[in-house]
């Protein structure tokens, strides 16, 4: 992990389903796939003064289930 990214309170979503995420977080703003194939679904903050990922959280999905949650420092 990049020494700017750690993990982020993960809302208790570790484990759980896209529909139970969406649920706590609203829809993402950006969906992609990792390079080992997993989904990541990209959460940006709704405003920002200057432009950069400072503040962005990070959903990693594997086979439908939350993996990972971690945030841009």
């Amino acid at each position: 992990m990049p020494k700017e990214t750690r993990p982020a309170q993960d809302y208790g979503l570790i484990g759980k389903g896209e529909d139970e995420v969406k649920k706590k977080l609203g829809e993402p703003s950006d969906i992609s796939k990792t390079s080992e194939g997993h989904l990541l679904w990209v959460y940006r903050p709704p405003w920002k003064l200057m432009p950069n990922d400072n503040g962005t959280r990070y959903v990693e999905f594997q086979d439908g289930k939350v993996t990972k949650v971690f945030k841009k420092q």
